[in-house]
């Protein structure tokens, strides 16, 4: 495998783990019966993709300064 998919297989591992995260956090959030379950596990996924782009970001820069 050359660099160019292990890169891109990284970006998915981490969108993958923050999508299944948010959403397991948004069905738990749908327990309290302040939202259904279709709509917290919609919106937990989307703020789990959001947060897993943002934190490989971080990382990356963070790699980026110690070069």
């Amino acid at each position: 495998m050359d660099d160019d998919s292990r890169d891109f297989m990284k970006w998915i591992d981490a969108l993958a783990k923050g999508i299944i995260a948010g959403a397991a956090i948004g069905y738990l959030f749908s327990l309290t019966d302040m939202m259904p379950p279709g709509k917290a596990v919609v919106l937990g996924g989307l703020a789990g993709c959001l947060a897993a782009i943002t934190f490989k970001n971080r990382q990356d820069d963070k790699k980026d300064e110690e070069k």
